[in-house]
């Protein structure tokens, strides 16, 4: 037992470095505190072997996003830089892309050097079509194929006049006529003819019409001959134009075999579809379609390996997507409407990714499970996958993966997909535990103070005194919870320091003073302290009955804590006991009433254990208790009352009152040690506004358990009526020590005669308790 006083409760000075001001502070090149962190993120990132990614664990708001880029992007620097990736035209599947991997920053020049092949074609082929050359040999071809049709016609015109009759080539085919004096006959020139003429006439007409037939497949024959006698030309005017560049193309990408299998198909399909290429619009539209490169990944900016943090991890923009248009109803797609995603960015290098973002989002889990164990990135969307969309889809060449991927998360989230995923323990080996409190020792607070420095620096905000560097450092064991800790949780450290620079030049001052630190503080916490103004009040006006003045039997100021999310406080809660008469035991109103969170029972049971092993010895628990917390309409959960619960009851009993200027906060065990709680600083200050608000007048005070001292860490106000005597602190080991500080009595201790001295809190308890038994057992006799 012992109570505190001020030099108990203020911070040692030994742990604060000499310094002026953030000036004379080297900003921090890394993150602080972490060592650990390190040593296993640089082992996961080192390891080459398959399964070895990384899984960040650590409570949200410690750095941790901000640790793993740092790290990484430091680490991907000293790596070689990674292939492009491309897809280009498959013109032997229309459903397919072929996908090239390039050395970085040649896809840019592929895509460049094919833009320009695709501009020069279509110079050079216009240029050959509309040359003298081409036009003389065409038209030389052309005088041919004139002079052979014109041969065959004539040879057919001399054949069916000897017959009797006149041939002509219509547009619609070949017409012959009777003739007569070499002219074509009328009808009824015909039909004056004798019969015997006319017979002759209709024999002959036979034979030319069996000319006619040879004679048209002749020509189509003739047609077909110098159709390909002028494709030839064309294919070989091309070949003349197409050459050059496909091989400069070839040259310059010896090195990909793919390339120039690539290159080749194309020469072959441009020379072969030659009609394209007359008209200039077509020309276009087909060389523009064929010789695009669709460039997915362009390394040729990136130092090193990529390092790629992808936000929004939702399923296209993780694994890509092929995009469609929609053209008079039908939807239409080629290759270069697929898109990549960040796994395609990262590929080689390092992906990172917020674990539960990954996990909100539809079939992304699976899919980036599904990749690293078959180390193939493969472009599909979900309507082909779950077969939606009936309609045949393209499908790009998947593409071999080799990357670190390194999720953040809490661990909650860990040790759920380590438990029920069978892949997450095959692939994410390495586990980065991401500390959210160091050692407040004077090398670490050097080490915060570099922190600040930085978070000043990259700002541009005004340095920070010595008195604003220490209130920083109490805020952050205040974060911490533990004056021997400073808490991790940067994000709000430095989002401190920005708010008393604001404050700070409200002032008009060049520096960050003390005031503007605690400006910051008080005013983040009026921004969010309604809840706590309510309960207050209804403290202040008795609408939550507690009395802070006199004593009571049975009845004591037990603490709880509200936690609303970005906000908790304390504020105390009547708890009573009351007794009667028979064998009922110790009864929890809350757990009757379904109102006690599980954690809450089992302190219940503790202390039944206690009580029982502490009083009923020599005779049973005979007595009737009921113990309830007043007011308290929802669940009571947590085992921090469990001292005052046992108070409450032990004065019931022994009908001893209890001072009620003093609240009791802590934990008991079956042997009556008290034991650590949480939320002591809230727990303390809720019973202390409400005392200030009284008045107070020295007797007001709390105990606590001695284990939690070190979680001190109390604001100025408070400090200073502990230094004036005007409120008080108790640290307390054991249940009887609570008992004298309470009650104003000694508790008493067992003597060798297993009794204890009269006068003392104990004895009282055990002669009420024998007395009830005898009384029943009597009345049972008489009965």
């Amino acid at each position: 037992m012992r109570k505190l006083g001020y030099k108990d409760l203020i911070i040692s000075n030994k742990i604060f470095p000499k310094v002026d001001t953030t000036k004379n502070i080297s900003p921090c090149g890394t993150f602080i505190g972490q060592e650990n962190a390190f040593k296993a993120i640089n082992f996961g990132l080192s390891m080459e072997k398959k399964g070895y990614n990384v899984f960040v664990v650590g409570p949200s708001g410690t750095g941790r996003r901000s640790f793993v880029e740092s790290f990484v992007h430091s680490f991907a620097k000293r790596k070689e830089k990674q292939s492009d990736l491309a897809y280009l035209v498959d013109l032997e599947n229309p459903y397919s892309a072929k996908a090239i991997l390039l050395p970085a920053g040649l896809g840019k020049l592929l895509r460049e050097k094919l833009e320009k092949v695709s501009e020069e074609l279509i110079i050079k082929v216009q240029r050959t079509f509309e040359s003298e050359e081409y036009e003389e040999k065409r038209k030389e071809i052309e005088s041919e194929y004139k002079e052979a049709k014109e041969s065959i016609l004539k040879d057919l015109s001399k054949k069916a006049l000897k017959l009797g009759f006149i041939v002509k080539l219509t547009p619609t085919g070949i017409v012959y006529f009777p003739a007569l004096d070499g002219k074509p006959m009328t009808q009824e020139q015909f039909e004056n003819l004798p019969e015997d003429l006319k017979n002759t006439y209709e024999e002959s007409s036979k034979k030319v019409e069996h000319l006619i037939s040879g004679v048209i497949h002749q020509l189509r024959k003739i047609d077909a001959e110098y159709a390909e006698k002028f494709n030839d030309l064309d294919k070989y005017a091309i070949l003349f134009a197409v050459e050059p560049l496909f091989e400069e193309l070839k040259n310059e990408f010896s090195f990909s075999e793919k390339l120039l299998e690539h290159f080749q198909q194309l020469k072959d399909h441009v020379i072969k579809n030659s009609n394209k290429l007359k008209n200039f619009e077509e020309a276009k539209i087909y060389l523009k379609h064929i010789l695009t490169v669709n460039l997915l990944v362009d390394n040729s900016e990136i130092e090193g390996a990529p390092v790629v943090f992808e936000t929004n991890p939702t399923y296209p923009n993780l694994f890509g997507k092929v995009e469609y248009v929609s053209k008079m109803g039908v939807s239409y797609t080629d290759f270069t409407m697929i898109r990549g995603g960040a796994i395609h960015k990262a590929n080689g290098g390092y992906l990172i990714l917020n674990a539960e973002d990954i996990l909100k989002n539809p079939y992304v889990w699976d899919k980036l499970k599904k990749t690293l164990l078959t180390e193939k990135i493969v472009i599909e969307n979900l309507d082909s996958i779950h077969g939606i969309n009936p309609t045949i889809s393209l499908k790009p060449e998947p593409v071999d993966v080799s990357l670190k991927t390194i999720l953040i998360g809490t661990p909650d989230l860990y040790y759920l997909l380590y438990e029920y995923d069978e892949d997450f323990q095959k692939l994410f080996k390495v586990k980065v535990e991401f500390d959210w409190e160091i050692d407040a020792n004077l090398e670490n607070v050097k080490q915060y103070y570099s922190f600040i420095s930085n978070v000043v620096e990259n700002n541009n905000l005004k340095p920070l005194n010595s008195k604003a560097l220490k209130k920083v450092v109490w805020y952050s064991m205040r974060l911490a919870e533990n004056r021997e800790k400073l808490s991790m949780k940067m994000g709000k450290i430095a989002n401190l320091i920005m708010e008393a620079d604001y404050y700070s030049t409200q002032r008009k001052s060049d520096m960050v003073d003390v005031i503007d630190i605690e400006k910051a503080i008080k005013e983040n916490e009026n921004r969010m302290k309604l809840f706590r103004e309510k309960y207050d009040e209804a403290l202040k006006n008795y609408e939550i009955m507690v009395e802070t003045s006199g004593k009571q039997v049975g009845q004591i100021n037990g603490l709880t804590v509200i936690h609303l999310g970005d906000f908790a406080f304390g504020h105390p809660v009547k708890i009573t006991a009351k007794t009667y008469a028979g064998n009922i035991g110790i009864i929890d109103i809350q757990r009757e009433s379904d109102l006690s969170g599980n954690i809450h029972s089992k302190a219940v049971l503790t202390l039944i254990g206690y009580l029982g092993s502490k009083y009923s010895k020599e005779v049973p628990f005979s007595m009737g208790v009921s113990i309830s917390f007043e007011q308290v309409y929802g669940v009571v959960e947590g085992d921090s009352a469990s001292l005052a619960e046992a108070l409450a009851i032990i004065s019931a009993i022994s009908k001893v009152p209890i001072n009620q200027s003093i609240a009791v906060t802590g934990s008991i065990n079956q042997h009556g040690l008290v034991q650590p709680i949480g939320g002591v600083n809230e727990k303390l200050e809720g019973f202390y506004r409400l005392c200030k608000f009284r008045g107070l007048d020295g007797s007001h005070g709390v105990v606590i358990p001695e284990t939690n001292l070190k979680n001190l860490v109390l604001n100025k106000e408070i400090l200073k009526d502990i230094k004036n005597g005007m409120f008080n602190i108790w640290t307390v080991k054991t249940v009887d020590e609570a008992i004298e500080i309470l009650m104003d009595k000694p508790a008493g201790k067992l003597t060798s005669k297993g009794t204890y001295p009269r006068g003392t809190v104990n004895y009282y308890v055990g002669l009420e308790l024998k007395k009830t038994y005898e009384k029943l057992n009597g009345k049972n006799r008489k009965k």
